[in-house]
């Protein structure tokens, strides 16, 4: 989706158009590394990638803190 000028939205996150070209090929590309790399950028630049960070941290801590009881 094309708002501004140069500024692109994919999925919630904000590209410039030069980001959302390199996105494009990333996504199309055959390596499933590349697709990969491209889904991680776009979870980051909408907030999703620091929801799993912050999730993993707690799942983490309670683990922590229930083998310390046990």
């Amino acid at each position: 989706m094309l708002e501004k000028e140069n500024i692109i939205k994919v999925d919630g996150g904000t590209f410039v158009y030069e980001e959302a070209l390199e996105l494009v090929k990333m996504l199309n590309s055959r390596n499933p590394m590349d697709s990969i790399n491209a889904n991680v950028v776009i979870w980051e630049r909408n907030g999703v990638l620091r929801l799993m960070v912050l999730a993993l941290v707690a799942i983490l801590v309670v683990a922590v803190i229930a083998l310390a009881r046990h």
